[in-house]
């Protein structure tokens, strides 16, 4: 809604993913961590661990290739001054390009939102204030391209909501699919989630931080959200 409605709240992304990367990291370190050492099953964290980077770096491949060819095609439809039906058409396939990406990202960021509740409601709760403070980067992000792309403002807010609902389905699909899991699988997936959210903040929150340009200010953020989500888990402790 801020991207849809007011569309200089993009000048804040920059923050925004900053703080989000050190919320992030600080549910990992914290308690994911924590919580798969104390089970202290190695095979399994290898095996959830290198599924979990193997299926994130596939992921990021295949966005990219997507991304690549929108650009690709946008800028095909602008040097041949294509007409207004084609433009329309551009325009519609570049929304769903960027509605692909954000769609995987919300339903693996629900499937570990249904594991971390059903390893314990403290992780789970943590991961909730985590991912919402990472989505609301994302949806940003988001509405900012959907209005660049010439959508209304009550599309974006329509679009980005239809998708927002992925993360509830994932999530009630992880919480009582996996909720009975014996120890050994139950690592496996945790390792799996450490690995997805790991690579989301280096790979993705603080790269994408850095592009939008580097400031105190943002690095401030990153660590106060990562204090701030540390004294959380103490006080819920």
């Amino acid at each position: 809604m801020f991207a849809a409605y007011w569309p200089r709240v993009a000048e804040w992304r920059t923050y925004v993913l900053h703080l989000a990367a050190g919320v992030v990291f600080s549910v990992v370190a914290v308690e994911l961590l924590p919580e798969i050492t104390r089970r202290g099953l190695v095979t399994d964290v290898v095996i959830g661990f290198a599924a979990g980077i193997i299926t994130m770096v596939l992921v990021d491949e295949l966005l990219d290739r997507m991304n690549a060819r929108r650009k690709k095609e946008a800028a095909s439809a602008n040097s041949l001054n294509a007409s207004a039906s084609i433009g329309q058409s551009t325009a519609s396939e570049s929304v769903m390009s960027l509605a692909v990406p954000v769609g995987v990202d919300f339903v693996l960021d629900g499937l570990l939102l249904g594991v971390g509740f059903a390893a314990g409601a403290k992780i789970g709760i943590l991961l909730a204030l985590a991912e919402a403070v990472e989505q609301l980067a994302v949806g940003m992000a988001l509405g900012v391209e959907l209005r660049a792309s010439g959508s209304s403002s009550l599309r974006t807010v329509l679009f980005s909501t239809a998708l927002a609902l992925l993360v509830y389905v994932s999530a009630l699909a992880g919480g009582t699919v996996l909720s009975h899991l014996s120890d050994a699988p139950m690592e496996a997936i945790l390792s799996f989630g450490l690995a997805a959210l790991l690579y989301l903040v280096t790979e993705e929150l603080l790269r994408e931080a850095h592009e939008e340009g580097e400031t105190r200010i943002g690095t401030t953020l990153f660590f106060a959200g990562f204090l701030a989500f540390l004294v959380v888990g103490m006080t819920l402790g």
